[in-house]
């Protein structure tokens, strides 16, 4: 089984260095959104986007490849203060530009087609990434930057393995990327028979909230993973289901705001 294990992360690190950003868990996300929306919600997005959510959710991670639009990078990480809290105002910070597209949309018979496009995706994007732990940044918590750490298989002698693990593609690509043999569909399938139950506890609230509690989540997970820790692939494994919450709610939450945006 340790054998097993090992051979699923280690194929799960190959993914990671030739794609920096899963567009794997998008999708599936954006597949268990689109399963929770209601009839009328699933009108006006088809409208605005003239496809569905799962072929729009990496549009900006595309964006922000264009040079005249590299400063939309910034927009991809949430900033919590010392307490946890989400006070900012900088423009720069994905949540008060997740806050500004929800705006256009709720307002949007001041708006052109083109604003909503682009609000629309903004929107649909930002409170996915809200959802992966490695987005979120905690005044006071260095690590929350980023940092790597090393996996141990568990076995001793010859058998000994380790191998580099960094903060941000753990949250970002290795759980998810040990799901590839199924497609998103099936693998939000399997996320919600998991996680329908909590669906109205998960999404309550609002975007700033889900960002508090993702930064519970943050510490709670750092106290297990730390700079140059050697953890075992055992306590690894104990947070992937966290990462499958954490995409759970990520699909609930999106789905109940965008329920109420055009109710």
């Amino acid at each position: 089984m340790k054998k097993i294990v090992f051979l699923m992360f280690a194929l799960a690190m190959v993914a990671n260095e030739a794609f920096a950003f899963n567009t794997f868990a998008h999708q599936t996300i954006s597949k268990l959104t689109e399963m929770n929306l209601n009839e009328k919600t699933k009108q006006e997005v088809k409208a605005i986007l003239k496809t569905s959510i799962t072929k729009e959710c990496v549009w900006l991670n595309t964006l922000r490849k264009n040079p005249e639009m590299a400063h939309t990078k910034s927009w991809h990480f949430f900033q919590l203060d010392a307490n946890g809290k989400s006070t900012t105002m900088d423009e720069n910070d994905g949540i008060v530009q997740l806050e500004k597209a929800i705006a256009v949309l709720r307002n949007r018979k001041n708006h052109s087609e083109a604003e909503l496009l682009t609000a629309l995706r903004t929107v649909i994007h930002l409170v996915q990434d809200m959802h992966c732990l490695s987005h979120i940044r905690i005044e006071g918590i260095e690590a929350t930057k980023g940092f790597t750490f090393r996996i141990w298989n568990e076995l001793d002698g010859k058998g000994r393995k380790e191998w580099n693990q960094k903060w941000y593609t753990l949250w970002e690509s290795t759980f998810s990327n040990r799901y590839t043999i199924f497609t998103p569909q099936y693998y939000a399938e399997d996320i919600d028979i998991y996680a329908r139950d909590k669906k109205a506890e998960y999404s309550k609230g609002e975007p700033r909230f889900w960002v508090e509690n993702g930064g519970e989540d943050v510490v709670r997970a750092l106290k297990l993973l730390n700079t140059g820790a050697v953890v075992p692939t055992q306590v690894v494994l104990t947070h992937e289901f966290n990462h499958t919450k954490c995409m759970a709610k990520a699909a609930y939450r999106l789905a109940a705001l965008l329920n109420d945006i055009f109710k």
